[in-house]
């Protein structure tokens, strides 16, 4: 299973939220890669867990719906189901 990547950057709850999964460890570190200002201000402003938990259920559900393109990496099934990457 993939590392949180800084996990020390995320408060005890969020770090419990994100790590239940292994969706849930490739978004948030997707994010904090791509993106990691974003990142900071939303946990900042208490707006990461609604925006995260988004993301993962439509991701999850894309991942369950998309059979038809297993011959894919994940990030273009993403971009072909028109997902976004960033927070």
């Amino acid at each position: 299973m993939q590392n949180l990547y800084k996990p020390q950057v995320y408060p005890k709850d969020l770090h419990s939220l994100i790590t239940q999964t292994r969706t849930g460890i490739e978004l948030a570190n997707r994010w904090m890669l791509g993106w990691p200002a974003k990142v900071k201000t939303l946990i900042e402003a208490q707006e990461y867990q609604v925006a995260f938990e988004m993301q993962l259920e439509q991701e999850i559900e894309a991942e369950a719906n998309a059979a038809q393109y297993s011959h894919l990496s994940s990030w273009e099934k993403r971009e072909v189901l028109g997902l976004s990457e960033s927070p």
